[in-house]
């Protein structure tokens, strides 16, 4: 492969050595209303903020998102057995480069080593054992959004995304945490799990409220600072929301194995629900807004009633959390895909030592994990199927019986572009994935924030939402002397037409202004709690997710249901066009399982190996 400055071939020392948007595949190009920007607009290249090393410790690394908008702005061109790469202003990069061949005996081939991925290595594997796997992820470690920071200086394990799950509730569950060992009852979350902080910036509030309440979904709840029409409500709300969880065939996931009569809940938006279904207050409806920002990325006015009844039914049941959020859960999964790929078999020695990569990607494994591995495109025949992945600056085309496509769907809508019917990409083209912004603030001393619980909510913040206290489920989290993390989570308000927009600000936010409105939260929050930003913060990272992970917006789950004969019948959504299988080639991750859920990517798995299996 040529470049403008006349090298035969690339030369960028850490060309792949980062994260692929949210899986193992390449972002999404620019023809398709599900991947346009506003008109009149373009996407950037990566501002300043891409060379911030604070920035560069996980979630989308420019070292990959930049050779994943190659396909996306239509630079690649793919021929029998090379890639032609064409101009751009963002790079140097340009010219031919062979595809050679990967002589790897393989029977299946996922792409992306998330949760999703995988689980489908792991539910193919337990029902046809020593199955020949390559698993391929574009970051330097598994993980996806399931992944952690540890690197010093920060003192604890802290997740870069997911940070908690609920208690295993379906087979499929319990078979996949027992057989790898995932002690989940090790890590309930221990009460406090929410707190709130009221103030000025809180609608509804009572006059002169500016104070934390806490256990705010527990006890805390009879305590609120509101009016006592609106506690009333809320306390009626909370008996709703758990109601809901006891009833046979309510909203889950994945929303797959739920009762039909429950679907008209999908094309509900969850404030609708509250306020009209239930008739409670405005207020009931402005408070849970403040979790569905975060864990569903829209308001209560923008997010289904469906999804949002199935996450917040389980908040008030037992959740538990790993060091490190999901990725505590993934590290397992791998440990018992491939033995070696983490030395010891202790819990500490698991979720403490580092992969061995090497160790992973070795012939003598039925499963092989191999990071840095950028895919670009996907290919099926009768006989197999193949894809092609970019690895240390040189392309390869590996072929095997069947292909899981396992990271978000916008991945595999454009490296499969080439396959899809009209129909299946316009059902691609339907889903809706937010970006997500994450922060790690390591403090000095617990003391400030030592009886908040696990998980701090607030309003009125130019980018965050909460942030949870790494280490609470831990022997220590009561010592106030320790040192810890907070790990934040950005709000998201924007519609679904501006989500464009808002990963466009990703690469155009310079890392100041989100470290000047870390330190006015936490200078407001904290007040009085003998806390200085300056002092009592040691450091502070970004991490940037550019497509994390599915909006549930009205309709997503399912379409409005029919009634027959007084019995509702289910009417798919497009998640269900967009997923169907291609061939040899199967989709598969949370998006167009139903929700941005540990449970669904798990789902997913379940799904897709259920697939090809019967090819293999």
């Amino acid at each position: 492969m040529s470049s403008k400055n006349g090298k035969d071939k690339i030369q960028r020392r850490d060309f792949i050595n980062g994260m692929l948007i949210a899986a193992g595949t390449a972002a999404v190009g620019a023809s398709s209303p599900m991947r346009m920007y506003a008109a009149g607009t373009t996407c950037p290249c990566d501002g300043s903020i891409g060379t911030d090393p604070r920035v560069l410790r996980g979630g989308n690394l420019p070292s990959v998102f930049n050779v994943a908008h190659w396909l996306r702005d239509g630079r690649l061109t793919f021929k029998t057995n090379s890639v032609l790469i064409s101009s751009s202003p963002c790079d140097s990069y340009q010219g031919s480069q062979p595809i050679l061949v990967d002589n790897g005996n393989y029977e299946l081939i996922i792409v992306g080593s998330g949760m999703s991925g995988c689980s489908a290595a792991y539910y193919t594997t337990r029902q046809r054992a020593g199955t020949k796997i390559l698993i391929l992820d574009g970051q330097p470690t598994p993980g996806g959004n399931a992944n952690r920071d540890d690197a010093a200086p920060i003192p604890d394990v802290a997740s870069t995304a997911t940070a908690y799950a609920v208690q295993p509730y379906a087979p499929f569950l319990d078979d996949i945490y027992n057989t790898t060992g995932i002690q989940w009852q090790n890590y309930i979350v221990q009460s406090p799990f929410y707190s709130y902080f009221f103030d000025t910036q809180t609608p509804y509030v009572n006059p002169g409220t500016n104070s934390w309440n806490i256990d705010t979904y527990g006890t805390g709840l009879n305590s609120v600072p509101y009016p006592m029409n609106i506690v009333n409500d809320l306390k009626a709300a909370r008996q709703d929301l758990m109601n809901w969880y006891h009833k046979p065939g309510a909203p889950t996931d994945p929303a797959d194995n739920s009762d039909p009569k429950y679907d008209y809940l999908s094309p509900m938006t969850f404030d609708a629900y509250l306020t009209q279904t239930k008739g409670f207050h405005p207020a009931v409806s402005d408070f849970y807004t403040r979790y569905a920002v975060d864990a569903l990325d829209g308001t209560t006015a923008q997010a289904s009633a469906y999804t949002s009844i199935s996450f917040l039914g389980a908040e008030y049941f037992p959740s538990f959390a790993y060091p490190g959020g999901n990725s505590g859960m993934l590290r397992h999964i791998v440990k018992w895909l491939i033995p070696n790929a983490i030395s010891g078999s202790s819990e500490a020695e698991i979720l403490g030592n580092p992969f061995n990569l090497p160790a992973m990607d070795t012939a003598n494994n039925s499963v092989r994990i191999r990071q840095g591995a950028l895919v670009l495109r996907g290919d099926a025949t009768n006989s197999n199927a193949s894809v092609i992945y970019l690895k240390d600056g040189k392309f390869y085309r590996a072929t095997a019986e069947a292909v899981i496509f396992a990271g978000q769907s916008h991945t595999a809508r454009t490296a499969c572009e080439h396959l899809l019917s009209t129909s299946q990409a316009n059902a691609f083209d339907q889903v809706t994935l937010s970006p997500v912004l994450t922060a790690n603030v390591t403090l000095r001393s617990a003391a400030p924030i030592v009886d908040l619980g696990y998980d701090g909510y607030y309003w009125g913040s130019r980018y965050w939402a909460d942030f949870v206290v790494a280490d609470w489920v831990g022997p220590n989290r009561s010592n106030p002397n320790r040192q810890t993390v907070l790990t934040f989570y950005g709000e998201n308000t924007a519609s679904v037409e501006d989500q464009p927009n808002e990963r466009i600000k990703l690469l155009t936010t310079p890392f100041s202004s989100y470290e000047d409105s870390l330190r006015a939260d936490l200078s407001r929050v904290l007040a009085g709690r003998n806390f200085d930003f300056d002092r009592d913060v040691s450091a502070v990272y970004v991490y940037r997710w550019g497509h994390s992970k599915v909006y549930p917006k009205p309709g997503w789950p399912f379409s409005a249901p029919m009634n027959k004969n007084g019995q509702a019948i289910r009417v798919p959504s497009a998640r269900f066009y967009a997923r169907q299988q291609i061939g040899r080639i199967s989709f598969g991750a949370q998006d167009v399982e139903s929700s941005p859920a540990n449970e669904s990517a798990l789902g997913a798995g379940v799904r897709t190996s259920s697939e090809v299996l019967p090819l293999l």
